[in-house]
């Protein structure tokens, strides 16, 4: 009985790990690459066709003016997609607080530009602290709702005063 197995030859253990290391390689690249495709450019992804982008102003993305509870921030949002954007969603993070506000009454049609200047969005430092971040979630009208397109959300970085 022992004759049977000590003719046979196998696979030694170092190249029956290389292969089996390839393998699970291979298998993991191609699940992710099948993950990744998923949710891409999906017939039913409402928010495909929405792209923003800040426009500079006097040398940052967006501008501050004003003192204490009178403050306010001025933008320039360059609509670059495809789709009409029905609202804006702000959300402002100071170092005391953070200030979410709803712009809901706008449209900014594809390839325009949106400004907001001369103390139009208020901003009260005493309550929020100084400016840290900016961002800004589009959202869009779909069938008879507004969908807030998180994933297109434009974050404004450089934050400067208004000359």
């Amino acid at each position: 009985m022992m004759s049977i197995f000590i003719s046979k030859k196998g696979v030694s253990p170092l190249i029956a790990t290389i292969l089996l290391i390839a393998f699970a390689v291979a298998l993991g690249s191609v699940v992710m690459n099948w993950g990744l495709n998923i949710g891409a450019g999906s017939p039913n992804d409402k928010c495909r066709n929405v792209e923003l982008k800040i426009r500079n102003i006097n040398g940052g993305d967006v501008c501050f003016g004003g003192f204490g509870a009178n403050g306010y921030i001025n933008f320039i949002i360059d609509n670059t997609g495809r789709a009409d954007i029905s609202g804006l969603s702000i959300w402002i993070v100071g170092e005391k607080g953070t200030k979410l506000l709803e712009l809901d009454d706008i449209l900014i049609e594809k390839g325009s530009l949106f400004s907001k200047k001369d103390k139009e969005v208020n901003y009260d430092f005493i309550t929020f602290g100084n400016i840290r971040q900016i961002q800004f979630t589009p959202k869009i009208r779909a069938d008879e709702s507004t969908e807030l397109c998180v994933k297109d959300t434009i974050k404004a970085e450089k934050v400067g005063a208004c000359a």
